[in-house]
């Protein structure tokens, strides 16, 4: 079961369309001008009655609608939003704006194609808005398609080079790329451009961690926080770097900062109790899971984590309870199903392996461990099966072979293998693994040096 980190993203707003400068100006002209200077209310009170007054040019009153539109964006009612914006561009048909918001407001509503296609059509009509590039490479990043994005905001930053927002974004999708030499450069650069931007110092210091330098991701945290001592992610994912250095009593720090900023912020108790875990603390970090499942009755992980925690605190019908629990609400997780057979057993329960499998995916990892369980495989051939081209994926299967075949040698009585596998565990799974604290747990328990 691979730890879950929690980390951090960015949107674009609505642009502003403008009525005739020449024309005269009356009190609703005054106060539909979509934007926040002016209360929404009064906004969509005044543009209805620009609208509605029978004294305005087609543009004019598309500009009104448009306004009005900006102000049911802003109040979240996306849906008379784009009723206005498409009476914008009835009346006025190259207006780029309008086609822009109308954009804006179908991606509030998740419905991400509507939006590239009115953005695609307002990059037609006026192909030198850095901004709707900018919007547009953000649908087709939040569609996962990063290289599309990848150029949209390649064409933002040709336009306006100063565009800070566009260099970090650009860097998140090359950090969904796995490219992070990359998304650190544009995170350079968006922060030569504005030196208190701290979502790109927070963003920098994730792909510092995926390169494995946690002390300059550490050091971007501080940054963060610096500029911004309220900043719960950058405290939470500080705590993470120093996790992975080892330093579970800086991380324990972190995470203890953010629950004092947010005390309904699950993801730091999560991560405070998998420090507590580390540290040998069971106890403490069954509590902190207690307040993960009391803010989020459904998390899966939560149940499965508190498992293995009461698993190796001895206490063995809870621990059954908990992975019971975890598999009720995703019957697919393999992991669950596994440490369900391994503490079952030791429970002296009737497996349900076999039967378990049928709602499980068995034509990827972990399956041929589960294969193992069942006698299907031998624990060399599943380290065999470990074998991958990736090497970050190779690596977290491995560890799964030697630590899952640690616990079957375990179970047939065989300690010396047993341990040689845990010991192989200890030393090699990444130390954000649930098989690293599990390896170092079984260790303990048997009285073996790490």
């Amino acid at each position: 079961m691979r730890y879950l980190l929690f980390m951090s993203a960015i949107l674009a707003g609505a642009m502003l369309l403008t009525i005739d400068a020449n024309a005269q100006i009356s009190s609703e002209r005054r106060n539909c001008t979509g934007n926040p200077d002016v209360d929404w209310d009064q906004q969509i009170k005044s543009c209805t009655a620009l609208i509605q007054s029978g004294r305005e040019t087609a543009h004019d009153r598309a500009v009104g609608y448009g306004n009005r539109g900006n102000a049911y964006l802003a109040k979240g009612d996306n849906d008379r939003a784009i009723a206005d914006y498409t009476q914008a561009v009835k009346l006025d048909p190259k207006y780029t704006v309008a086609y822009n918001n109308r954009a804006s407001a179908y991606r509030a509503k998740g419905d991400i194609d509507r939006a590239i296609a009115d953005y695609t059509q307002a990059i037609q009509l006026d192909p030198k808005q850095a901004v709707v590039y900018y919007n547009r490479g953000n649908a087709y990043r939040a569609k996962g398609d990063n290289d599309r994005a990848i150029a949209d905001y390649t064409h933002a930053i040709q336009l306006d080079s100063k565009h800070a927002v566009a260099y970090n974004n650009r860097g998140i999708a090359y950090y969904a790329k796995g490219d992070n030499d990359r998304a650190i450069a544009d995170y350079n650069q968006a922060i030569q451009l504005d030196p208190k931007y701290a979502a790109a110092y927070n963003n920098r210091a994730f792909a510092y961690r995926a390169k494995g330098d946690n002390d300059r991701a550490i050091a971007d945290y501080d940054q963060v926080i610096q500029l911004d001592p309220k900043y719960t992610v950058a405290y939470n994912n500080r705590g993470i770097a120093y996790y992975a250095k080892g330093d579970n009593d800086r991380a324990i720090a972190g995470y203890d900062q953010v629950i004092q900023l947010d005390p309904k912020y699950a993801a730091a108790y999560n991560n405070r109790a998998f420090a507590y875990r580390a540290k040998g603390d069971n106890d403490r970090a069954i509590a902190d899971y207690d307040q993960v499942i009391q803010l989020d009755p459904k998390n899966t992980y939560a149940y499965f984590h508190r498992g293995l925690a009461n698993l190796y605190a001895g206490a063995l019908p809870k621990a059954l309870a908990d992975l019971n629990q975890a598999s009720a609400l995703d019957p697919k997780d393999a992991y669950a199903a596994l440490w369900r057979d391994i503490v079952g057993q030791r429970s002296n329960v009737p497996r349900d392996l076999p039967q378990a499998i049928s709602t499980i995916d068995m034509s990827k990892w972990p399956a041929p461990v589960i294969h193992m369980f069942l006698g299907q495989m031998t624990p060399a051939a599943v380290l065999a099966a470990a074998d991958n081209p990736d090497a970050k994926t190779k690596e977290g299967q491995v560890c799964d072979a030697n630590l899952y075949s640690g616990e079957l040698a375990l179970r047939q009585g065989a300690k010396d293998d047993a341990t040689r596998q845990f010991r192989l565990a200890a030393s090699d799974c990444p130390k954000t693994f649930d098989e690293w604290l599990a390896a170092n747990a079984e260790l303990k328990t048997l009285g073996a040096a790490p």
